[in-house]
């Protein structure tokens, strides 16, 4: 739940549980890689890391209702946008979430969603907004900025997190469908609960569909585009 999200983040850790190599022929490599390495071997590292959080709660009733309901019907989620550290989705039979592809595939979408999420955090939206409250609570610029989400001195502060949590939400939301290439965004959220600016408001509504093409559409919207 939103109220609860600042301390997930504070509880978050790391657990490095398995760490494998490999090493690949020069002559095995693929011609583009050899530009890089040369007459050398590449030696291929790889750790895998399990993220803990203490303090996440289990996922309200109506929540994995809604979800359940969701998937009868044939919906599949979208995949978020990838950040350092993002945890991989087991799902191989693509039933619960939307294939972005393999490979060349994959890459094109995750360049295409971190370009958007750059351009939106530019302009101190989506995530931007979450980072400065936290480094702003920290105190430290060299500290990690979801460490000091639960230091928030009042209500006030408080609800100011929350909604930049949601903002964040939002504005990967939106890359994330960009990168898919689905050029319909539905919404009745219109970024009014934002106290300084969302990417969901007016402006940055235009914003997006002036650079990206996105075609913002409320619940009745699509309602009646359906056949």
């Amino acid at each position: 739940m939103n109220r609860d999200r600042a301390a997930v983040y504070e509880s978050t850790t790391l657990t490095a549980v398995r760490e494998t190599s490999k090493t690949t022929k020069n002559a095995d490599l693929p011609e583009e890689i050899r530009s890089f390495v040369g007459d050398s071997d590449l030696e291929t590292h790889t750790i895998k890391l399990i993220a803990n959080q203490s303090a996440r709660q289990e996922v309200h009733p109506e929540v994995k209702a809604r979800i359940k309901a969701a998937h009868g019907l044939g919906v599949r989620a979208l995949k978020a946008v990838p950040r350092v550290g993002a945890y991989r989705i087991d799902d191989p039979d693509g039933t619960f979430y939307l294939d972005n592809g393999v490979d060349e595939d994959l890459a094109l979408w995750v360049d295409k969603a971190q370009e958007v999420t750059a351009s939106i955090e530019a302009k101190g939206l989506g995530m931007a907004q979450l980072m400065k409250l936290g480094l702003g609570l920290a105190g430290d610029p060299q500290g990690a900025w979801f460490s000091a989400l639960t230091k928030a001195k009042d209500i006030h502060e408080q609800r100011e997190i929350e909604r930049a949590f949601a903002e964040w939400a939002d504005a990967d939301s939106i890359a994330s469908h960009i990168a898919y290439g689905i050029d319909v965004f539905c919404s009745n959220d219109m970024g009014n609960s934002n106290a300084t600016n969302s990417i969901l408001d007016v402006e940055n509504r235009a914003w997006l569909t002036q650079t990206y093409g996105v075609q913002f559409m409320s619940f009745d919207d699509l309602l009646a585009g359906l056949p």
